[in-house]
């Protein structure tokens, strides 16, 4: 790799460091204090620090960058496929990483994509707060937030808290008499979407009783009285409707499998299409500032 217009050298020779601990700032890592890594990635940003990566992929006029946590759930393949059509009509290409959850690895991406010379980042964040914004300030390009928002970027999505209060709210007027969340992010900390959504459901239920679940191990195959499992996104849906329960399930996202199937869980869709067109509009300087696109409740798929 080639370095252009300063080394890491030079970094280290300015703020009167080693060179290891340029590293560890630039890769945003945890065993270097916060007000040394500070100064490291403003001289960094300053003098327009960026490592060339050798064979990047470019399209026509260049590329753009998305971090999604994997590909397990369907509704990130879907968002992927629409802003690669979207970007594809403007004359950019894609590249996709995976943070796999991890903060480093995370950053990591960040620093990947910028050297390979995108255009701008869509990014599902796990990072967030102060010393994020920092690291992010370092590379001088759009970085776009779907899936979760941090407070200091443009984000396109829906509104999580309202769109899980109303299927909330629609499944309690059939009055069930149990009443089960499933989300196994809630054992993560770092699942701001996902906390909202849990947030929504809480608001709707009132002092009604409820049993939260983490575990698709812990869904029962059958419930003894009338039972509704309300599951935070479609994937978690799936998962329970596979186990082969008796309950009444809801979802979140209509993604492709339980639309084409017409299997019965009603969830809350929303345009993808809608959410890619914007978040190019941001990166292509048609737009700015954050989009909450419109929720519907599907309910043709319910039993």
């Amino acid at each position: 790799m080639k370095n252009l217009k300063i080394t890491t050298a030079e970094i280290a020779k300015i703020c009167g460091v080693s060179q290891g601990t340029v590293d560890r700032a630039i890769n945003n890592r945890s065993d270097i204090k916060a007000e040394t890594k500070y100064r490291i990635l403003e001289v960094a940003r300053k003098y327009g620090y960026r490592e060339k990566i050798e064979g990047a992929p470019d399209g026509v006029k260049g590329t753009v960058g998305i971090v999604v946590f994997n590909l397990n759930n369907e509704y990130f393949s879907d968002l992927i496929t629409e802003l690669e059509y979207v970007f594809n009509k403007e004359g950019y290409g894609t590249v996709v990483m995976m943070s796999h959850y991890d903060k480093q690895r995370e950053a990591e991406c960040i620093r990947n994509l910028y050297n390979m010379g995108v255009k701008a980042i869509v990014l599902c964040p796990v990072n967030g707060g102060c010393e994020f914004e920092n690291y992010l300030s370092l590379f001088d390009l759009p970085v776009i937030c779907v899936g979760n928002r941090l407070s200091f970027l443009p984000y396109v999505g829906v509104d999580d808290f309202e769109a899980m209060k109303e299927i909330t709210l629609d499944s309690l007027e059939k009055e069930y008499e149990n009443i089960v969340y499933f989300s196994p992010a809630l054992r993560y900390k770092d699942a701001p979407a996902q906390r909202l959504r849990f947030e929504g459901f809480l608001n709707a239920l009132g002092d009604r009783n409820f049993e939260c679940v983490t575990d698709i191990e812990d869904i029962k195959k059958c419930y003894q009285n009338k039972t509704v499992i309300i599951c935070s996104n479609d994937y978690y849906a799936l998962k329970v409707y596979f186990k082969g329960t008796n309950a009444e399930i809801t979802g979140f996202d209509n993604i492709k499998t339980v639309r084409d199937h017409k299997l019965p869980i009603t969830t809350v869709g929303y345009s993808i299409c809608e959410m890619a067109g914007y978040v190019s509009d941001i990166v292509f300087g048609k737009a700015d500032g954050s989009k909450i696109v419109k929720h519907h409740i599907v309910k043709e798929n319910s039993k």
